[in-house]
């Protein structure tokens, strides 16, 4: 009976250690499509319209942080419902466009009206560290100058382009890449190096 339930305990230890493994690579994934979408509905906008609606450019000229002003312009009706601002967060249905990363959808959740944008997210860092960063390309000549990622001001051959923290809240370093778990819409290879 003993050996019975040793085994047991042991197969129980092996599967929750997958679990947590399965959840933490689900969260990523996610993550990694939200930044895709996102990324491609303001490029398709862009398209569409011939020029960056005013939401959109005032937030590329102040945090770049794709809040609930800058989203506006890619939700339709209702699907907008989440709100951040500094006073608080509002969670009044499903964050149907992505503007926030998986890890501070669950707090928002929780928290309700109570979250604010330096709300802690268990993971690591605040839920403002966990909302998606944009850039676009106001000049039309192809490429995005001066995208502040990870401490590093970087150039990048897209109409738009969207980044996330990791799970951990924080920003890699460019240049040393130490973090691998940030999400971005562009590969390296779309990257220029900023003329000096």
């Amino acid at each position: 009976m003993l050996v019975v339930i040793g085994i047991i305990a042991t197969l129980m230890g092996v599967m929750l250690a997958s679990v947590s493994k399965f959840i933490k690579s689900a969260d990523k994934a996610r993550c990694q499509e939200l930044v895709a979408n996102t990324a491609t509905a303001l490029t398709a906008l862009y398209q569409k319209e011939g020029a960056w609606p005013r939401a959109l450019i005032r937030g590329h000229n102040g945090s770049h942080l794709l809040d609930e002003t800058a989203a506006l312009p890619l939700a339709k009706g209702k699907y907008m419902t989440l709100t951040l601002n500094s006073s608080g967060t509002q969670l009044s249905g499903y964050d149907r466009f992505g503007v926030i990363s998986p890890w501070a959808f669950t707090v928002i959740k929780n928290h309700g009206t109570s979250a604010s944008l330096s709300t802690k997210v268990p993971s690591g860092g605040t839920i403002q560290d966990h909302v998606l960063r944009y850039a676009l390309d106001l000049d039309g000549d192809g490429v995005i100058e001066g995208v502040p990622v990870g401490g590093e001001s970087i150039d990048i051959r897209a109409t738009a382009v969207v980044w996330c923290c990791g799970k951990d809240g924080k920003f890699e370093n460019y240049e040393t890449g130490l973090k691998k778990d940030d999400v971005y819409s562009w590969t390296y290879g779309q990257t220029r190096e900023v003329q000096k």
